[in-house]
């Protein structure tokens, strides 16, 4: 299944709809069959079994329609009655054997049962013999022994005609009973075909419903954990792997994720490491400017000291050599330029006072940065 999940969408969407095509085929299919089953049942009962029942039915009525005719021609022989009515008489009687043969020999070419075609072999045998009685009692009759023929016609005839009567029942339930067998088993095959296509589309809804499922939790899934990932970088959480093992368009977007937290947590350490070296930095710098200022202070102090040896110099030059106005006048010289020289000391020493104090605040500053670097990293 690693092929499926590393597939595409259009790929999977494809597959997926291509599945769902494959199944409504199949239950298509089903049903079609079904259909066709039931088609042909329906043709054998009423196509095959139509036809029997129709032609058996129509070869019995001629059959009848013939004895009828015989007594027919019976009456007439003994009313000494005309010519022509006698010779209609016949002629119905040939008429409706003729009929009644036709029927029978389209019966016989349809598909028969064991007990219709045993009945049709047995009925090939008496037909015959049973024409023959009534062509030779119509010959009795018509020779003027109505009595003979009335004799022949309640024996030999009757007889033949019963048998011939009992083998066309024979067929003609048979023929009745294959209808009602189709009708049932058209019956049960429409019921088989109906529980077919139901359970087909049962299966198919199942079957689409489980593919959906599973494809939107193939599809949904790594964009969920996509944007879980994206969430917890957005609020500063780097520490957290991003893992994925698929390579469709969802897993090469959590690729793409992972790589950028990395280099996001590389670009944040060198950063922290900057900063660190910064703080050292500004930590030497603090020390050698404090190194510098406590330099400054012991240099003003010894101006100081020299200023005041100056003044007091000054002062015995003047009660000494009051008269010596050059000397006075270059001792007055040294002691302002000494008072300059001091007062110039004082602002150096406040001067390196004040980048003392700006330093350390920097110093603050990048201590701070450095914390909230560590913190983020």
């Amino acid at each position: 299944m690693n092929w499926f999940y590393n597939a595409k969408l259009s790929t999977k969407l494809f597959i997926s709809f291509a599945l769902c095509a494959v199944i409504t085929l199949a239950v298509g299919m089903v049903a079609s069959r079904g259909i066709g089953e039931l088609s042909s049942n329906l043709k054998l009962a009423f196509s095959n079994n139509l036809v029997s029942v129709s032609k058996t039915n129509e070869a019995t009525i001629n059959v009848v329609e013939q004895n009828r005719d015989l007594y027919r021609l019976l009456s007439v022989a003994a009313s000494d009655a005309s010519q022509s009515a006698k010779d209609e008489v016949l002629a119905s009687m040939k008429n409706n054997r003729a009929e009644a043969e036709k029927a029978y020999a389209t019966y016989r070419a349809t598909p028969l049962e064991d007990d219709e075609r045993a009945a049709g072999d047995q009925m090939d045998k008496d037909w015959p013999v049973y024409q023959t009685l009534v062509d030779r009692a119509a010959a009795v009759a018509f020779s003027g022994d109505v009595a003979a023929a009335r004799a022949l016609v309640e024996g030999d005839v009757r007889k033949a005609y019963l048998t011939v009567m009992g083998e066309m029942n024979i067929m003609v339930g048979s023929n009745n009973r294959q209808i009602d067998e189709g009708a049932i088993a058209a019956g049960k095959t429409e019921s088989s075909a109906n529980l077919n296509l139901y359970m087909g589309i049962g299966i198919a809804f199942v079957a689409a419903f489980l593919l959906a499922l599973f494809i939107s939790r193939v599809i949904s899934s790594p964009i969920s954990s996509a944007l879980v990932s994206a969430q917890r970088i957005a609020g500063g959480d780097l520490t957290q792997p991003i893992v994925s093992t698929h390579r469709d368009e969802a897993g090469l977007m959590l690729t793409a994720l992972s790589d950028m937290q990395n280099s996001l947590k590389s670009t944040i350490g060198q950063i922290s490491s900057a900063a660190d070296q910064l703080a050292s930095a500004a930590e030497e710098l603090n020390a050698v400017t404090e190194e510098g200022s406590r330099g400054l202070t012991r240099q003003n102090d010894e101006i100081q000291l020299a200023a005041t040896a100056v003044t007091e110099m000054t002062a015995a030059v003047e009660e000494v050599a009051r008269n010596a106005m050059s000397t006075s006048d270059a001792s007055k010289r040294t002691s302002t330029e000494a008072a300059t020289g001091r007062d110039q000391a004082r602002d150096a020493v406040s001067a390196i006072n004040n980048v003392s104090a700006e330093i350390s605040s920097s110093t603050s500053m990048v201590e701070e940065l450095a914390g909230r670097v560590r913190e983020i990293g």
